[in-house]
């Protein structure tokens, strides 16, 4: 049975991927993702996560900040946890 990849990890991977470029056009941003697709860039992590929520509900989207480096996603917390 082959196992289905989380919406989460398949946008990781695609941050992670094109990491690079993203920052190129997003530097400093919050980027909402869903899956493979840049849903937006926000100026804080409280409206990505607002938007999100609204579009997506809890935990079904990811938001990464548009930085170089691993430390833009070596900190995963659950999006139902965020601070607002």
């Amino acid at each position: 049975m082959e196992r289905k990849t989380s919406k989460q990890k398949v946008a990781l991977n695609y941050f992670i991927k094109h990491q690079k470029e993203l920052c190129k056009r997003f530097f400093g941003k919050e980027l909402l993702l869903s899956g493979r697709k840049i849903i937006a860039a926000f100026d804080s992590l409280g409206e990505a996560v607002d938007a999100g929520e609204r579009k997506f509900g809890d935990g079904n989207y990811s938001v990464y900040k548009c930085l170089p480096g691993e430390s833009a996603y070596s900190i995963n917390i659950p999006c139902s946890m965020a601070i607002k």
